[in-house]
């Protein structure tokens, strides 16, 4: 980080800062701004790794305590196969990146939650990774990462509802069901690539204060300036 972005990051902790931050990463305009370029499908995914890894440190300098990042959605699964084991692949890559490359997790004390539905996850080399990622980074809670992978709300809510007691009043049941998501509230949503949909991911977890923000560009080009607007935007817009 340079002096020019330390001191923005300075000049935004003087004001209300989101302690969660939920992000859309749009992996399908990864291979669009990828085409854009003339370059390989599979440099627009690495290039959003980039990204990713950016918004991870700039939401660290400036406190965020949680970011929860849909990163594979199980509607994913319907795409074509190679791409499929490809992103597959790629994860393995990076979560192995995060952890021993960058040594980011005992780095930045990162407690890593994943969040879905493994047990439809065929690649079980991938499976046991992030189990053992959570698992290594559980001692951890200085921040928090939540990896939603093979996710949707949708699953999420079956299982959440699967898991509570029986015969819970209607009051019982909606004071209860934040502690069997997998994901908490979040006072802020990010979604690039100018899509304006929800895109099943968070959907209870999204209340009536929660600041959703859309920007056109697509995710590999997530710059400093996008972040500090989103940061500008949650403060315009909270409730």
């Amino acid at each position: 980080m340079n002096i020019v972005q330390s001191s923005f990051i300075q000049f935004l902790k003087l004001g209300n800062i989101p302690n969660h931050v939920g992000v859309i990463m749009d992996g399908n305009r990864c291979r669009r701004y990828a085409k854009q370029r003339k370059m390989e499908p599979t440099d627009g995914h690495i290039q959003g790794y980039q990204s990713f890894l950016n918004l991870l440190q700039w939401s660290q300098k400036l406190g965020i305590k949680e970011i929860s990042v849909f990163a594979f959605s199980i509607e994913n699964y319907n795409r074509q196969n190679d791409e499929v084991v490809f992103l597959m692949e790629l994860m393995k890559q990076k979560m192995h990146h995060l952890q021993h490359d960058l040594n980011f997790i005992d780095k930045n004390q990162v407690k890593i939650k994943c969040c879905g539905d493994l047990d439809i996850l065929k690649d079980q080399e991938l499976k046991s990774k992030l189990l053992e990622l959570e698992n290594y980074s559980s001692k951890y809670s200085q921040y928090k990462l939540n990896i939603c992978f093979s996710y949707n709300f949708t699953n999420e809510l079956e299982k959440a509802i699967q898991s509570m007691p029986k015969g819970l009043t209607k009051k019982e049941f909606f004071l209860q069901m934040n502690s069997y998501l997998m994901v908490p509230n979040s006072p802020i949503l990010l979604r690039t690539s100018g899509e304006t949909r929800l895109s099943n991911f968070l959907l209870y977890q999204i209340r009536e204060n929660t600041v959703i923000h859309f920007i056109d560009k697509k995710w590999p080009e997530l710059s400093f300036l996008d972040f500090c607007n989103m940061i500008l935007f949650y403060r315009k817009n909270k409730i």
